[in-house]
């Protein structure tokens, strides 16, 4: 799209967020779906700064405010003369529950921490009639599920994105090749929590099953999550792989979505994924691809195993610590 009719678009859009910000409450929504076209406009990496500088939003503020368009638009009127905190804090309640929460409390007269009692305790009467969908225990058992029946957690892409172009044919033909190698890790309703691409290749090769794990957190590390906060915890913890860009991305949504202290809690993703740690990354693929190609080497009888070692032993030499 031409650079100059998306600052336009972008512009408008930024005015417009202002704008709604100032008037009721009411106006959430349309701010939700602002910021929702705002994102599909800008490249990668260019959200938290807009957001900081253009509309004095934090990430996790655009967030509650995107789910809340999403939650809430075919129905305002549900939310009508609530502040933006109260309607965030609805967002807990469970989907199911949620119309009747609202229509049993005057939440208008009462307090966000009333509210919060309230919820919570809502959650914890509706988990303890529903087992929780996360094991507490593990089970090693590994199950061939079909494809048909696993859904993807909600809006899993917006945390790390997802493959395209070449990077995906690679992917995919890596997966046509030599299968799934690591199983995939669901939730007791299916959800998908670690695997989204690998399930995602399985649907585009046309295959019917694929082999999974159900993911487990133990009670004590549980921290009275609800299991749609649990389920997107262990989403995060799952992508924090060594040796890629993930790792960082990973912590820096732990933070702002989970209060944790992996980095400095800026809500700028820039300041976890560095342009200096991007070159380490780079580099260090650099070096994991020429150790294949020495392995490859070895396997089609080019190079003796001690050629191997002694090659393998200069390369490490190589390899930078992140």
């Amino acid at each position: 799209m031409n650079t100059v009719i998306v600052k336009t678009e972008l512009e408008k859009i930024e005015k417009e967020i202002i704008t709604l910000k100032n008037q009721t409450a009411e106006n959430m929504i349309q701010i939700g779906y602002k910021l929702i076209e705002a994102k599909k406009r800008l490249s990668h990496g260019e959200w938290g700064s807009w957001l900081e500088n253009r509309v004095a939003f934090s990430q996790r503020t655009a967030n509650q405010f995107m789910r809340i368009a999403k939650e809430f638009g075919t129905n305002s009127q549900a939310i009508s003369n609530l502040e933006v905190t109260k309607v965030g804090l609805l967002l807990d309640v469970p989907t199911e529950k949620r119309e009747e929460f609202i229509e049993n409390h005057d939440l208008k007269s009462m307090s966000t921490r009333e509210i919060k009692k309230v919820i919570k305790k809502t959650i914890n009467e509706n988990q303890k009639i529903a087992e929780s969908v996360v094991d507490k225990k593990l089970d090693e058992s590994i199950y061939e599920i079909c494809i048909k029946d696993l859904r993807p957690l909600p809006d899993y892409e917006q945390y790390f994105g997802m493959r395209t172009g070449a990077d995906w044919i690679m992917f995919l033909n890596n997966i046509n090749k030599y299968g799934i190698t690591c199983p995939v890790l669901i939730a007791r309703d299916k959800t998908i929590i670690d695997g989204h691409e690998r399930v995602r290749a399985c649907r585009d090769l046309g295959l019917t099953t694929v082999k999974c794990r159900y993911v487990c957190q133990e009670e004590k590390y549980r921290k009275e999550y609800t299991d749609e906060e649990l389920k997107l915890y262990l989403f995060l913890i799952s992508n924090m792989k060594s040796r890629s860009s993930d790792w960082y991305i990973s912590q820096f949504w732990l933070d702002t979505l989970f209060d944790t202290n992996y980095g400095d809690k800026s809500g700028d993703i820039t300041h976890y994924l560095t342009d200096e740690r991007l070159n380490v990354i780079k580099h260090n693929q650099m070096i994991m691809n020429k150790m294949y190609d020495v392995v490859r080497d070895k396997i089609n009888g080019k190079i003796t195993e001690n050629e191997m070692d002694e090659k393998i032993s200069e390369l490490h030499k190589q390899y930078k610590k992140e």
